[in-house]
Order: C-alpha cells, then structure tokens, then sequence
C-alpha cells in the first residue's frame, strides 16, 4: 500500500478506535440526575463536583428547581433523588414506587436580605419582620423598624417585599417561622411552600416574584429599597447587605457561623425538629432549617451502590466543606444516626 494511503488508514483506524473508546467510556459512566430545593444548591454542586473527581465513573447532575419540583419530578419517575427543605409527606411518600428514604444532608439558615445604601447593620425586631410581611410597614422609616435602629437616618423609602415565584422549600422555612412569631401571620399565610402574601402589598406594587435563591437575591440587589428572604450561602458568596434579626431571648443576631451552632444545639444532635421553626438559646440565629434528600428505596445494582456512596461521601468528608459555602456541618452523632438509614437504599 502507498504510504500516503498507509498512513490515512492507520489515522482513520485510530479516529475511529478513540471514539469507540470515548463511546464505551461513555456508557460506562453512572448517571444520576436530580433537582429540587435551590437552598442547598450551591452545597450539593460542590459535593458533586469533588465527588466526580476522585470517581469519574459516576456523574451527578443536580437542578435547583425548587423543593415542590423535585418532589413532583421524583413521583413522576423523572429523577433518581429530589432535594427538598421539608421531607415529603406520607401522602406524597406513597405515590412513589417502593417507596422513599429521607435524609437530612445539612443545615442552613435563612437570612433576610436588604438593599438601603448606606445603611449597614439593619436590626429588625420581631414586629417590625411581622409588619413588613403583612405589609404595615410601608416605608423604611417606618416607627416600628426604627425603633430597633436609634440612630440610623432610615430612608424615607418605600419596602418592596422579593418572595419566590415557584414552590420552595426557602419560602416554607420563612413562613414556618412567621407563624411561630405571629399569630396574625399564622392565620392569614400559614406554613407552606407558596403562600398567599397579603393582598395590601400587590395593591401598592410592593411585592416582587423571583424564581429560586438566585432570582430573589439578584431582585434584592437590583432594587433599592427591597428586601427578601434567601439562604445565608446566595448572600454570603456575593456579600449583601443581611440584617440582624431578634431570637426568642430578645437578642438581635447577625447571621454568623457561631449564631447557627448556638441554634443547631437547641434541637440537638438528634434532630428534633420541634424547636427548628423558632430556635432558643443565647445567642441562636432564629431562622434554620435543615435540608433532605429524598431518595427511592429501590435502584438498579450500579445506582444503588453510587448514589449510596455519593450520599455517604457527601455526610462524611465532604460535610468539611459546608461551613466554607454558609451551611451548617451535622455533628458526628448526627450522622452516625443518619448512616444507618442508608441501608434501607435497595437495589434490585
């Protein structure tokens, strides 16, 4: 054979060879596709990240939908797992096949987030957070949030209110907590993912809609005068103005790594749930919550055995890098307990 020909041979050969190769690698990769809460987005990518790294054979893709879309994506069968601020209720559990295990992956808090120039260190009470919520409050010098605030020039600016626009897990932790410091608010909003917020703040253009974290924290920082709820990591990565907010002892807390431990100790390692909505406590950062994974019990051999590992990978080393992204690392008997769920991750 000519050598010209000879060697076009040989570099088609070897083309075709690398793209066998690349097909057969390809296929040899674990794909496991997810979404769900945007609260521990930023976490769940990094774990995914550092997790592909060292075991490329396995390739985890999470979307931040918010916690309503990964639950309905799970019980419509279009996901392996679902992030969620609330675990599933038995009813949603049950339109499952085979059923869910739930696992609580982190801790985070969620902080208020503001848009005044100029004014650092905003200390809201717990009637002036209610009053903003219910819409009393319309004006930033308003007497109520001034009276946190002796000696701050407040603007004579109106407060636009950012909620979210999509089912979110964020949402329902905020509304969890109004209703525990306001019985008005309790009545008239209620704990859930996607409230009805008083009809007084459409009627004077007050209320803006975004979709995720993201879309709430890129309203807030267009915006002057806005204010919205968001977890700690959206404004601690991109350094927004974040008030100060009163505890049930009376204290105005910034969020801070030592605030969310002080409140994580009022329920204990053992997850006890009852004093998340309100935390007690000198010192505690009021408004927590924990954030689940919501898992099928039943998988294929090779799903089973990686998104176990993922997971137990995720609450063993990579809980190291939760406190560097705003999130709250589980204690060690925290996860043992948790561990222990994770053999009830079958395959088939």
């Amino acid at each position: 054979m000519h050598p010209v020909r000879l060697i076009r041979s040989l570099s088609v050969a070897g083309a075709t060879w690398l793209l066998l190769s690349q097909a057969a690698m390809a296929s040899d990769v674990i794909k496991l596709t997810g979404a769900g809460a945007s609260f521990p987005a930023p976490l769940y990518q990094r774990w995914f990240r550092d997790y592909y790294l060292t075991h490329p054979d396995v390739r985890v893709d999470y979307q931040a939908i918010g916690s309503g879309g990964g639950i309905a994506g799970l019980i419509g069968g279009r996901l392996d797992f679902a992030g969620s601020d609330l675990p599933m209720t038995r009813e949603e559990a049950e339109q499952v096949e085979g059923g869910v295990i739930q696992i609580p992956m982190t801790a985070g808090a969620v902080v208020l987030a503001y848009n005044l120039p100029g004014i650092q260190g905003l200390r809201l009470s717990r009637e002036a957070v209610s009053a903003i919520f219910l819409g009393r409050a319309g004006r930033w010098n308003d007497p109520v949030i001034q009276a946190a605030n002796p000696g701050v020039d407040l603007p004579d600016m109106p407060i636009v209110l950012v909620a979210r626009a999509d089912a979110s897990g964020t949402t329902y932790v905020i509304t969890r907590h109004l209703s525990a410091i306001s019985p008005e608010l309790a009545e008239s909003v209620g704990t859930t993912m996607s409230p009805a917020w008083p009809k007084v703040l459409q009627e004077r253009g007050a209320l803006i809609r975004g979709q995720g974290n993201g879309g709430v924290a890129a309203y807030v920082q267009a915006v002057p005068g806005a204010i919205g709820y968001v977890q700690f990591a959206y404004a601690h990565q991109t350094g927004m103005q974040v008030a100060s907010v009163q505890n049930q002892a009376g204290e105005f807390v910034p969020p801070s790594g030592e605030a969310f431990r002080a409140a994580v100790e009022s329920f204990r390692a053992e997850l006890d749930l009852s004093q998340v909505a309100d935390p007690r406590g000198a010192g505690s950062y009021p408004i927590l919550t924990l954030s689940w994974l919501i898992a099928r019990r039943d998988y294929d051999d090779q799903k089973s055995a990686a998104l176990t590992d993922v997971i137990r990978y995720a609450l063993t080393e990579g809980q190291a890098v939760a406190d560097l992204l705003g999130y709250i690392p589980l204690t060690e008997q925290a996860v043992r307990l948790i561990l222990q769920d994770l053999e009830q991750i079958d395959s088939r």
